[in-house]
């Protein structure tokens, strides 16, 4: 065949293969344009708000358990939730700040079981934030017990970590002054975190920037650097610092099982036989924090409660969440960038436009949907199972949706209109 020919071939089947989305019309691509620019705004919006939160949670829940095998439980760290036996017993009495004596006794029953880290989800705060080293006559007892517990556990080898939280919320950021702040040096031990909580709970609390360009780590992280220091390296390394997907455990997952506890109380601590704490605890990572009812005993909601992907949780219980994904190599995972989201949204709708574009039966387009719909599923799965990374596929199934939503309506306008059109041209014909 001659070149001419093989050039009016090629321009054939061009002509043929391009004839579908040509014969849409530029009108009809200037609105599929608008409509995926509208989608992934919504899209955006959706990644960095908190709507919806309850439905995502579950979602990112029944994700994430699906690519796990095996049993699910608190492999590295132990809670003492103190509860209403502890708050509303006559040796608490109900107060805030909590007795200091009262933890030093826990702390030292922990040190003696041969718990290596014991971390406090209490607040340690200076009433006097212009002067951290004041607190009330009637507490510095407690202060001075609940430190000279604190340098036991530093003479023992062990670790202690304290919680601090930021005096705003826009970086750079600075520490609530805290009663322990002039103890730290002679307390080499103690290492602090801040208990913040992301918005997106979704994520592990990461390292965040102070006002004097020092880096503090969060809670979790501070735990993570005593007890797995090469984890915690590989976490805080890239641009993210740390705020990375997790696996989350639920209440269910830390309950007792197979004659192995997770969750003790204040009360259970101080009585229970020193071997017995040994075996449950030793090799645990302890957090300390509080769970009673907020009114009375048993009346009121319960202190210090999160809605998170495990259901609702106790701060230390998420703080146990974030440290157990931490130091599991297949429990945290990298959020997918922004632009690979979006090309694979944008790819997704476009495959879906070329396809609305044929002449080609309903149902063909309806299976186009469906199989997007899918595709999305899988791919999320893989990118999670294999390469360890997270795609929020509700973003991309809410483009999907809306833009086969708006499609399928404008076409129905397009045919009810074109109907009208031939009807109205039909009774004008009969008028004459």
């Amino acid at each position: 065949m001659e070149p001419a020919g093989i050039w009016k071939t090629l321009l054939s089947v061009c002509h043929k293969a391009t004839r579908p989305v040509v014969r849409k019309g530029w009108l009809h691509w200037l609105r599929f344009a608008l409509l995926l620019a509208a989608g992934s705004y919504v899209g955006h919006v959706l990644s960095e708000s908190d709507r919806f939160t309850d439905w995502r949670y579950e979602l990112y829940q029944w994700q994430v358990r699906w690519q796990r095998r095996g049993p699910v439980y608190p492999k590295y760290t132990a809670l003492v939730l103190l509860n209403d036996d502890d708050y509303w017993s006559e040796e608490y009495q109900a107060r805030a700040p909590l007795k200091r004596d009262k933890l030093a006794a826990l702390l030292d029953k922990l040190n003696a079981a041969g718990v290596n880290t014991v971390a406090f989800d209490v607040f340690l705060e200076s009433p006097r934030p212009e002067n951290p080293n004041y607190d009330f006559p009637d507490y510095r007892a407690e202060d001075e017990a609940f430190f000279a517990s604190v340098k036991r556990m530093c003479d023992a080898g062990r670790h202690v970590v304290l919680a601090t939280e930021y005096t705003d919320v826009e970086e750079p950021r600075g520490e609530k002054p805290s009663i322990y702040f002039s103890r730290l040096p002679a307390l080499p031990c103690v290492s602090r975190g801040h208990i913040d909580f992301p918005t997106d709970m979704r994520k592990i609390p990461g390292m965040m920037k102070m006002q004097d360009g020092s880096y503090l780590d969060s809670f979790s992280l501070a735990m993570t650097k005593i007890a797995d220091p090469i984890a915690y390296e590989s976490l805080v390394k890239d641009e993210d610092k740390g705020y990375r997907f997790g696996q989350f455990l639920t209440r269910k997952d830390f309950s007792t099982r197979d004659g192995r506890q997770f969750i003790f109380n204040g009360v259970s601590v101080e009585h229970m036989d020193l071997n017995r704490l040994r075996q449950a605890v030793a090799d645990k990572t302890v957090i300390v924090g509080g769970n009673w009812h907020s009114k009375s005993y048993g009346v009121g909601d319960e202190v210090d409660v999160w809605a998170s992907p495990g259901g609702d949780e106790s701060g230390a219980m998420l703080h146990a969440n974030y440290v157990e994904a931490m130091r599991d190599p297949d429990s945290t995972f990298t959020p997918i960038s922004d632009r690979a989201a979006e090309l694979i949204e944008w790819s997704l709708a476009f495959a879906l436009a070329l396809l609305g574009s044929l002449e080609v039966h309903a149902g063909w387009k309806w299976g186009g949907f469906v199989l997007s719909c899918v595709f999305s599923v899988v791919l999320c799965y893989v990118l999670l199972q294999n390469l360890g990374f997270f795609l929020d596929f509700a973003v991309p199934m809410v483009v999907i949706v809306l833009h086969t939503m708006a499609e399928e309506v404008l076409e129905m306008r397009r045919e009810l209109h074109h109907a009208k059109h031939l009807l109205q041209k039909e009774k004008a014909h009969e008028t004459r």
